[in-house]
């Protein structure tokens, strides 16, 4: 072999070294990354596991009622022996209940004890959510002597953009609610698959319920929720945005985009038979409970008691007395207890206003319930 062919052979030979490196260096490298690989799982099912046990919490997955319940422990720890009333409702109840007002003003006398009132409302509720709430709140262990019912027309209107369980936010189901979601949800089997996956795979399901909680800025302002919880008093009460009291132009143009919602409804308006079983439903469970029941129409405006068209007004009479009179169930009637300058927008109380309101609602329910407890 002459010297000219040794050369190429070890030159050749030299070209194929970086092949056999990578050829030999492959395995180290698939090696260490079988390590990093299984870490990074390790870490993923743990995240999912610690996500999936907060995010059961109710004050987590929902904390506009979980926020509220932890409250409601807090005062009754506070005040044993006082016979509980748990009032559920919409943001109209929400707004206009302040039981601080009621503690400030009470008889207090300690040879009977006085209602304590507590304001367990969630925005948007019709009479299902209000359903939602009372199986929550037993399922958690109160027991309420006294359950107060909203009663509001317009949310008894199913159709539409008014259909009541197209407001309640998937990712704040929890497992508790599943028997309400099979007897009120029409797509009730697709729901319960969508309520699985977020509990397989909480770190996804619910993320955005957890980052608006614990990093807002994160979350799109129109995917954020907590302004519905963030600013609760220990009662539950939700203080109205602030509001300058009187018969102001601000309030008349509330009024006005008001009447422009409702106008509508009312003019398609009839009571829904889901609507309907729903408070009846409710009463039962309340009853089944130990509870006493009552239904409570709360304050609206002179002008929007204008609104209701005289079919709309007499159908909505007759079906509260109807109510009223199959189920036994007393009613307060407080729709025009307050004046209109204490109202913002035709339903809502300023926060002046939910204290008159308080003040007077606390001594009805003491009347009309005056055992507190038991039937009426």
């Amino acid at each position: 072999m002459t010297r000219t062919v040794r050369l190429r052979l070890a030159w050749l030979a030299r070209l194929k070294l970086p092949r056999a490196s990578v050829e030999r260096a492959a395995p180290v490298r698939r090696h260490k990354a079988r390590p990093t690989l299984l870490w990074f799982g390790v870490a993923a099912l743990a995240l999912n596991a610690l996500v999936g046990a907060v995010s059961s919490d109710a004050r987590v997955r929902d904390p506009e009622y979980g926020r509220r319940t932890s409250q409601l422990r807090a005062r009754l720890a506070e005040n044993p022996g006082r016979p509980l009333v748990l009032v559920v409702g919409s943001s109209r109840t929400a707004m206009g209940l302040r039981p601080a007002e009621w503690e400030a003003t009470r008889p207090a006398d300690p040879t009977r004890p006085d209602p304590l009132l507590f304001n367990a409302a969630l925005l948007g509720s019709g009479p299902i959510m209000e359903q939602m709430v009372l199986r929550r709140a037993y399922a958690d262990g109160f027991r309420p002597a006294v359950v107060l019912i909203e009663y509001w027309p317009p949310f008894l209107h199913n159709d539409g953009g008014w259909v009541e369980t197209h407001r309640i936010a998937r990712d704040r189901l929890m497992d508790v609610d599943r028997p309400l979601v099979r007897d009120y949800f029409p797509d009730a089997a697709r729901i319960e698959r969508e309520m699985d996956w977020k509990n397989r795979v909480p770190a996804f399901g619910h993320r955005e319920r957890l980052l608006v909680q614990v990093a807002h800025r994160w979350v799109p302002p129109e995917k954020r929720s907590d302004w519905t919880w963030d600013d609760l008093d220990g009662w539950g009460w939700k203080p109205a945005p602030e509001f300058e009291p009187g018969l102001t132009p601000a309030r008349a143009a509330c009024h006005a985009r008001c009447a422009d919602i409702y106008n509508p409804l009312f003019a398609a308006y009839r009571v829904a038979p889901a609507a309907d079983r729903a408070f009846r439903e409710t009463v039962a469970l309340a009853r089944a409970h130990g509870a006493a029941v009552g239904f409570v129409y709360l304050p609206e405006s002179t002008e929007f008691r204008k609104l209701y068209p005289e079919r709309v007004e007499r159908l909505a009479r007759e079906h509260l007395a109807g109510l009223s009179r199959d189920l036994g169930v007393p009613v307060l009637n407080t729709r025009d207890w307050i004046d209109d300058a204490l109202i913002m927008d035709g339903f809502h109380l300023t926060r002046p206003g939910a204290a008159e309101y308080t003040r007077k609602l606390g001594p009805a329910v003491a009347q009309m319930f005056p055992a507190t407890g038991g039937q009426p």
